[in-house]
Parts: C-alpha cells; structure tokens; sequence
C-alpha cells in the first residue's frame, strides 16, 4: 500500500498557468491617466505662450488742451496738443523673452515625458509584483493538491484497519495549514498590486490591466533621459531669465511725435515735434544684478540635478545587470538542485516498483520523504520567481529613464511587451 501511495505522490502533475487575455498597452494606458493628461494640456499652455513672448508694448496716446485768456496782448488763445509715443523694449529683452518662453515649452515636454516614465515605472513595478504573485500562488497550489492526496491516502488507510504513522498525518495537516495561509498572504499581495496599478491609473476596480513591459537596457542613455531633460530644461530657463534680469537693468525708452495747434486772433501757429525719453536706472540695476544672481543660482541647482539624475540612471542600470545576474544564476542553480531531486525521486520510485519500501512506519516515512522532495522542488522553482520578478522589477524602473522624446504624445513607443511570469 505504502508503494502505491508514493507512486500516486511522486506522479502528481504540476499546475499549468492558465493563458493570458489580450491586454491593453502600457504606454496607451499611462498615456490617458488623468496626471498625464494634466501634463498634456501643460505643454498646449505653454506653447500658447509663445506667441505672446517678445511682444512690443502697445502705441500711446496723449491729448491735451487749455485756453489762456487775456494773454499778454489782451487777447484770448486756444491751444491743443497731440502726442503719439512708442514705447521701446530694452535691449535684449525680446530676445530673452522668447528665449524663456521656448525653454518654457522645453520644461513642460520633459516634464510630461518625466510623469509618464514614472507612472509606467510605478504601474510596471506593481504589475511585475502581481505576475510574480501569480506564479508564487500557481506553484503553492500545485503543491497543496499532493499535499492532499497524500492526507486522503492516509485518511483511506486509516479507515480500511491499517496502522498508518499517526505523526505522518498530523505533519501532513499541520502543512496544509501552512500552505492554506500561505495562499491567503500571496493572493492579497497579488490583488492589493493590482488595486495598486488601477489606482495610479484611475481605472475602475474592474477594468483590465494592461500587460508588463519594459524598455532594454541599451535603449537608456543618460543625454536624453527624462530626468536629463528636466534639469536642462530648467537650465536653458534659468539662463533666459538671467538675461531678462540683465536686460531689466538698462533703461527703458520711448520715441514719440507731438503736434500742437494754437488759435488766436491774429491766426493759427502749429508745431511739430519729436520727443525722446529714458530712464534714469537707478535703483533697476540694482535689481537687475540680484535677479541675474538669481537666475545664476537656479542655473546652477538645474545642472547639479542633471548631474544627480546621471548617476541615478548608471545606478538604475547597474541594478538591472546585477538583478538579471541573479536571476540567471538562480536558474542554474536551480537546474542543478533539481536534477539532484530527480536522482533522489527516481531513487524512490525504482525502491516502490522493486518492493524495497515496505509497510507500517518505513512505508509511511517513505512517503513523506517522497513530499520532501516534492517540497524542496516547488521551493528551488519559487526561488526562480523570485529571482525573476526581481529583475523585472528593476527593469520596469527603466521606465523613468527612457529618451523623452519618446514618451511625447505620438512619440515612437519603446516597450518591449512581455507574458506574465511563467509557472516554471
């Protein structure tokens, strides 16, 4: 009896994962959640901005008129006066204007760029988390079902009169329970990623998610990078202002065109004249040297983010080739304990089919010997899960440091789609 039961254990088929529905795209999904869409109608913002950058100030018009009576000749006068001014702009103030307007529009495409690489990196992450939860549960389960076989062998051994090991079923129990809650645990931190990937992308709890992927690592270089692209961005800003700032500090001017018309008695005497003012800078260049040191500083702290993000992105990288080396080296390994295990399962076998594993207590240790190794496989396969959800996890942070260029709306996408982590 003993002989059969370990040929019902050692013959019990692994789970097969059920095959994956037809998801939506990462990129289409991040590209319609609410924060990128608000990142969107930034950049429409900005660029109409352009058009009002290094704008002219608008012709003045001044009229006056006054009546002087009993002049010095007795005799009343009527005058009148019209002035027509152009307000100029100081030197190189437009220039600078549109500058700061360009890398306004600049800002704000990297800024977009830099939203949707980091919801996809964060949607990606708790996607890779939920197909690796996946896997955990498939192969968990599997083994709970030869767990059960095995207790209801023993079970049928107790009801037919034989002498079963009573501890042998007790250990079989108290692992049943253990994988009971061991189920519960990985099929709440499955759906709690999920709940975490549709709430970063405001999607309704029922709505599908779309599948995982990730960008290569050769396609991340650290001069077009998002984060890059924000610090110089932001750079390219801060040097605009520091020439408005400049440009503040010298005078403002205006040229105008006055025609006045005065009536008496005797006739009209008309005057034509041209007018030029400026300011006197006192206290503007002042001003504008605290505005350039300003502009100076924030130049500086955009460029020192720049620098940061550089060795966050070798740090990213680094990270993926140490996880990917782990995961590869978890697969040989594993490779090798297995084909221990399959020596020591056909060991077993060959021991049942002869006759050698006799009834009673060395039966029915031999048994749970035999779930032993059936144990110690589903764990060398749990710790290629691991492995492997770990490097897809490093791999779904490259999100944030993909070209911005690419993550622009209509830009060419750059994910690389894959299936769920597979059952091993």
């Amino acid at each position: 009896m003993s002989a059969r039961l370990l040929a019902v254990v050692l013959a019990t088929a692994c789970g097969l994962p059920l095959p994956a529905a037809e998801a939506p795209d990462l990129l289409a999904t991040v590209s319609d959640a609410p924060q990128v869409e608000a990142a969107r109608k930034r950049i429409d913002a900005a660029l109409a901005r352009v058009g009002t950058a290094g704008r002219l100030a608008d012709p003045e018009i001044e009229a006056m008129g006054s009546r002087v009576s009993g002049g010095a000749m007795g005799e009343d006068r009527d005058m009148w006066e019209l002035t027509v001014r152009q307000p100029l702009p100081r030197r190189g103030e437009r220039e600078a204007d549109r500058a700061r307007a360009g890398a306004a529009v600049t800002l704000a495409e990297a800024e977009y760029a830099l939203v949707a690489g980091e919801l996809a990196a964060e949607v990606a992450m708790a996607l890779a988390e939920a197909d690796g939860a996946d896997a955990r549960l498939r192969l968990i389960r599997t083994q709970r079902d030869r767990m059960e076989v095995v207790l209801q062998t023993i079970e049928a051994r107790l009801a037919s009169g034989l002498a079963p090991r009573i501890a042998d079923r007790l250990t079989v129990q108290s692992r049943l329970a253990a994988m009971d809650l061991m189920l519960e645990e990985t099929r709440r931190q499955a759906e709690d990623a999920r709940a975490d990937a549709r709430g970063r992308l405001a999607l309704a709890p029922d709505a599908p998610l779309p599948g995982f992927a990730a960008p290569a690592a050769a396609e991340i270089h650290a001069a077009d990078a998002a984060t890059v692209a924000v610090a110089d961005a932001r750079a390219a800003e801060a040097g605009a202002m520091g020439r408005m700032a400049r440009a503040g500090g010298r005078p403002m001017t205006a040229v105008g065109v006055r025609f006045e018309r005065e009536r008496s008695s005797r006739g009209n005497q008309d005057t034509i004249g041209l007018a030029l003012s400026s300011e006197i800078p006192w206290r503007g260049r002042g001003y504008a040297r605290a505005g350039a040191r300003a502009a100076e500083a924030e130049r500086a702290a955009a460029q020192a983010d720049g620098s940061a993000a550089r060795h966050r992105i070798a740090s990213a990288l680094a990270r993926v080739a140490r996880a990917e080396r782990v995961a590869a080296t978890a697969r040989r390994l594993a490779g090798e304990t297995q084909r221990r295990l399959d020596a020591e399962h056909d060991a077993l076998t060959g021991a049942a089919s002869a006759g050698a594993i006799g009834g009673g207590m060395g039966g029915e240790s031999a048994v749970l010997h035999a779930v032993d190794i059936l144990d110690q496989s589903t764990a060398t396969q749990l710790q290629i899960v691991e492995a492997e959800t770990s490097a897809r996890v490093a791999r779904a942070e490259l999100w944030r440091y993909v070209p911005a260029r690419r993550l622009l709306p209509g830009g060419t996408p750059v994910s690389i789609a894959e299936s769920p982590t597979p059952s091993p």
